[in-house]
């Protein structure tokens, strides 16, 4: 394999969006029975940012307009209304809630409390007994923000740093400073919060070894709990996208530099991307977790059901949807969706657990399947033969070459099917 494949395709949810079928009318009137079946995560979607980063094909503009973010807030709230009239949430477990985006700080305090009155009003969640998870940029992490998060419980803030070089962040077109970058991670250490994460970025034009290592010495400097790495991409409908050519083999050989330095600095790695200050005390499988998602650009899992807003990554449909959902007052016509079959299910349970330390269990895999995953997936044998993987105590695991090829791997499991969906969407 050549090491400039090495980056094809960020798998971390399967099948991906373009894959997903517009439908008319979506009825989710059968699937009340599966919300009890699996603990449920509520999500919220907050599309504005403060500015639109280089290497961003999310589904997310920059604004900061109050009153349209209050409208947009509205909709949620109407939207919140729509799953309690078709879904029953009687007696349905929530594990985490999550705020996403976007940024999800550039909202202000009145705007946040608002949403999590919809957490507590419209699905019963506790918010002492569940996980709550938010994400910030260095820019938005005011003080005061960050201390009503702690008043409400929020025990996990993910902050997008991705750089303590500001050449590197002028490169990625992030419109901070790393001298912010400071003063934020100060704050959110002063408030103090269960769950640290730091977010960087590698592959960025002109970035060096030593620079690299210079971001990571900073990061882990603040002992955070979780680091996330990732390999850049150039996505098109990006701001960098035609700015500079990626080193692949330079950034693939800065993969394994990382590793080896946040091992050093005592972090265990649970995914190509992923490290952590405590090892994960035992391996759970996943992959049948359903979701409920509120906002445009969220995507929702009930069962073998995903749905969302149309797809898109451009600035100009972005906008476009996020107006025609704030005149919404019915949120199921008009959707994306994909109804995932069996061979396809299959697929999410081996990608969800394989690119994860955990690895696959064959025990669970044939328990839930009733069928081996060797004879079903022959190219587990290549993977063998490549010692991507290995087999230890009834799990199928990658090993370190594997999990560096993470992004190489993943997409050789897409099915025929979802391929040739993805191969014909167009975003237009």
């Amino acid at each position: 394999m050549a090491i400039h494949n090495a980056y094809r395709q960020y798998m971390y949810s399967y099948p991906h969006k373009t894959a997903y079928q517009y439908i008319e009318n979506l009825d989710l009137s059968e699937y009340s029975s599966e919300l009890a079946k699996n603990p449920i995560v509520l999500y919220f979607h907050i599309p504005f940012c403060e500015s639109k980063c280089g290497y961003c094909n999310l589904f997310s503009i920059p604004w900061k307009s109050d009153e349209k973010i209050d409208s947009y807030i509205e909709a949620v709230k109407r939207h919140a209304e729509n799953y309690r009239e078709v879904l029953d949430f009687e007696g349905v477990q929530f594990k985490s809630l999550i705020f996403g985006g976007g940024t999800p700080l550039i909202l202000s305090i009145n705007q946040l409390e608002k949403l999590f009155d919809i957490a507590e009003g419209y699905f019963g969640i506790d918010l002492r007994k569940v996980s709550i998870s938010i994400e910030t940029s260095p820019n938005q992490t005011a003080l005061e923000k960050l201390m009503f998060l702690k008043s409400r419980n929020v025990n996990r803030v993910s902050i997008g740093v991705q750089s303590f070089v500001q050449k590197e962040l002028d490169k990625l077109k992030r419109f901070h400073d790393a001298d912010k970058v400071e003063k934020a991670l100060k704050d959110l250490k002063h408030v103090g919060f269960d769950t640290l994460n730091i977010d960087l970025i590698y592959g960025i034009e002109s970035q060096s070894f030593e620079s690299l290592r210079y971001s990571l010495e900073r990061d882990a400097s603040y002992e955070p709990d979780e680091i996330f790495v990732y390999p850049l991409y150039k996505r098109p409908n990006t701001g960098i996208f035609t700015d500079f050519d990626i080193n692949t083999e330079l950034q693939y050989r800065m993969y394994f530099m990382i590793c080896e330095f946040l091992k050093d600095k005592g972090y265990f790695q649970t995914s190509m991307r992923r490290f952590v200050k405590d090892k994960p005390s035992k391996e759970e499988s996943c992959g049948f977790e359903n979701m409920i998602a509120l906002g445009c650009g969220g995507r929702s899992y009930i069962g073998n059901l995903h749905f969302c807003e149309r797809y898109t990554s451009k600035q100009s449909k972005c906008m476009e949807l996020i107006d025609k959902y704030i005149k919404r007052n019915e949120f199921f016509s008009g959707l994306s969706f994909y109804k995932l079959n069996s061979d396809e299910l299959k697929r999410r349970f081996i990608i969800k657990n394989l690119f994860y330390y955990g690895g696959v269990p064959l025990a669970e895999y044939n328990r839930l399947f009733g069928t081996n995953l060797y004879e079903e997936f022959p190219i587990f044998q290549k993977f063998s033969s490549e010692e991507w993987i290995i087999e230890a105590k009834g799990r199928i695991k990658l090993t370190p070459l594997g999990l560096s090829l993470s992004d190489y791997i993943g997409p050789m499991l897409i099915s025929d099917a979802v391929l040739e969906k993805m191969e014909r969407f167009c975003d237009d």
